[in-house]
């Protein structure tokens, strides 16, 4: 194997129903099993025993920069009641909330808190989600504050990079070239889409897809089971087989990662931050959610160009959703006003699952607390990755 080194608690304010659904694409696209996601599907059951290259990974020495990161165990919690109005992100008060967001978690001022995360000479991806366009995705208010703070300090347009998975989603989100400048947008591969889906668009004759290169065949999450071989699945996950590559943006490009996922459930789990980049750093995906599910999210945060380039981990819940995820469901949709920030993204998952079950309880959804829901964080505490431990996290609620 060739692995390179590489104040007033706002969550019960208020709640409304969004009636404006995302784009058509981003709602129709099925972002791994149905079933997987379902909440009782499952039955309690733990992943199967599937091996996987976690062992040869955790070999590679970390760095001093490997997560948790500088703040093990920390995550503060920002909420301000007047993020929305007329329910439309004010930039101003977002921008206050991450600065006190940054200040909270460091203790120190903006330009203090930038040195110890980045140089300003980093190559910085911001890892944004963009399903549900319009309705859950990530607010481009939040990744706009982010950029201030980041040209604020040096570090030029042309070495931040807004990415994700699909570029159609990103585009669909709003994060676009003509939104943003002089920064980088980019997915990490192309899919054809719509309901008549014409696969020569991204499949040669040969069936190779046409986003193969942008994955670096020599970094990869390998995994005891097959993908499919039909088109459908290769239009979606460039490859099949056991091996899931890491795009070469990652592996090439990026010296530091910002992961901005939104508020949202999975079933009876949630997709946050280790969900959106441990399915979206890698393709090949779908074969993984029956067999292995949480527990990708903590093998692929595992691997060096992941683990010691995660910086800082910001969860938008300007709005959240309780029930329906990953997918946008309008209906579960309420009005949250909170950023969430950590640099240890188990610490931050474990708070914010905990703060979901509390939420799906109120609005009376059932709930699994099975362990199963929380095992891939403690998987995560086992091999250095963070904190899972509620005891040794430290919750901040920043005053307003």
């Amino acid at each position: 194997m060739n692995q390179r080194d590489s104040g007033k608690d706002c969550r019960g304010i208020r709640r409304r129903e969004f009636l404006k659904l995302g784009g058509a694409a981003g709602a129709a696209l099925i972002l791994g099993s149905p079933g997987a996601w379902a909440e009782d599907t499952r039955k309690d059951k733990p992943c199967e025993k599937i091996k996987t290259n976690i062992d040869d990974v955790l070999r590679i020495p970390r760095t001093d920069r490997s997560i948790p990161g500088p703040f093990p165990g920390k995550v503060v919690e920002v909420c301000n009641p007047g993020a929305v109005r007329d329910d439309k992100p004010v930039p101003t008060v977002i921008s206050s909330m991450l600065t006190k967001g940054i200040e909270c978690l460091t203790g120190r001022d903006l330009k203090e808190s930038f040195s110890l995360l980045f140089n300003n000479d980093d190559t910085i991806g911001i890892k944004v989600n963009p399903v549900g366009a319009g309705l859950i995705s990530t607010r481009l208010e939040v990744v706009d504050a982010v950029i201030e703070w980041l040209i604020s300090n040096g570090v030029k347009k042309k070495n931040i990079i807004i990415w994700d998975r699909f570029d159609f989603m990103l585009t669909e989100a709003g994060f676009t070239a003509k939104r943003y400048p002089g920064i980088g947008i980019h997915g990490l591969q192309t899919m054809a889409t719509g309901i008549n889906k014409d696969y020569s668009k991204v499949l040669t004759p040969d069936g190779r897809h046409v986003s193969a290169d942008e994955f670096d065949m020599d970094v990869y999450y390998w995994a005891d089971v097959d993908g499919p071989k039909d088109q459908a699945y290769l239009n979606q996950h460039v490859f099949n087989g056991k091996y899931s590559y890491f795009g070469k943006l990652i592996t090439e490009k990026l010296t530091k990662i910002i992961n901005i996922p939104v508020f949202k459930n999975t079933g009876n789990g949630i997709s946050m931050a280790t969900k959106n980049i441990g399915y979206g750093a890698i393709c090949n995906t779908n074969r993984l959610h029956d067999p292995l599910f949480f527990n990708v999210n903590t093998e692929v945060l595992a691997f060096p160009c992941i683990r010691d380039k995660l910086a800082l981990n910001i969860v938008d819940g300007i709005r959240g959703q309780y029930d329906g995820g990953p997918m946008a469901v309008a209906k579960y949709a309420w009005q949250l006003d909170t950023l969430f920030l950590a640099t240890d993204p188990i610490a931050l998952d474990m708070v914010c699952h905990r703060l979901m079950v509390e939420k799906r309880r109120s609005m009376n959804v059932k709930v699994n607390e099975h362990p199963f829901f929380t095992d891939y964080l403690k998987y995560a505490e086992r091999i250095g990755l963070g904190t899972a431990d509620i005891n040794r996290i430290t919750h901040v609620k920043a005053p307003l």
